[in-house]
């Protein structure tokens, strides 16, 4: 073989073989990334494409065991103190709901729309903030409120922390509260109508 020939095939060994190895690096680094991107997303919320949100299942649990038994239901609309979306869609299903602003104006109109509609017992829930653990898979939430119109008027419902925690069946509550009585349902009454439209 001439000596060029020779010189030739060495030194294309001698460059490929780095090639090849530095090839096959960069071939595990990309699976050690892929398999690094996997645990990332196994570790983070586990609920995030379901229906129910946390917030959502604090504020059924406020107002199920709330007493009285509130029958109609208000948001402070406009205001820090307002549910969000998922909280507020939560009221909408379970009765009447209205929003309650801070105007006086505003709230005297919704006053008379609650004594025309009915002596039922009417809850302003009122949003406190939450707060997120273990990757989004725990939140507390806190709400408040108190009663609006009608024998119950002024009434505060107090504070309440609620903590949920996401796992495989979706978002549950970490310790349910007791099932209210057959009499706390009577003695709030059962309202007709709506104000506020369902999103």
């Amino acid at each position: 073989m001439p000596y060029s020939a020779r010189f030739t095939i060495r030194h294309a060994v001698a460059i490929t073989t780095p090639l090849v190895s530095a090839l096959a690096a960069c071939g595990g680094g990309t699976s050690d990334k892929a398999k690094a991107g996997a645990d990332t997303v196994a570790t983070g919320p586990i609920c995030t494409s379901r229906d129910t949100t946390a917030v959502g299942v604090a504020v059924r649990e406020f107002i199920t065991y709330a007493r009285p038994t509130p029958q109609r239901f208000l948001s402070a609309a406009g205001t820090d103190s307002a549910l969000p979306d998922d909280g507020f869609k939560v009221l909408q299903d379970k009765g009447p709901t209205y929003f309650y602003t801070s105007d006086p104006k505003g709230q005297a109109q919704v006053r008379e729309k609650l004594e025309y509609s009915g002596p039922y017992a009417s809850m302003l829930v009122v949003y406190r903030g939450k707060t997120e653990a273990d990757n989004g898979n725990t939140v507390t939430v806190t709400l408040g409120g108190h009663y609006v119109g009608g024998e119950h008027d002024g009434k505060v419902a107090d504070n309440r922390t609620m903590v949920v925690r996401c796992d495989t069946t979706g978002w549950r509550l970490a310790s349910p509260s007791a099932a209210p009585t057959a009499a706390d349902s009577a003695a709030a009454g059962t309202p007709t109508g709506t104000v506020a439209p369902k999103p």
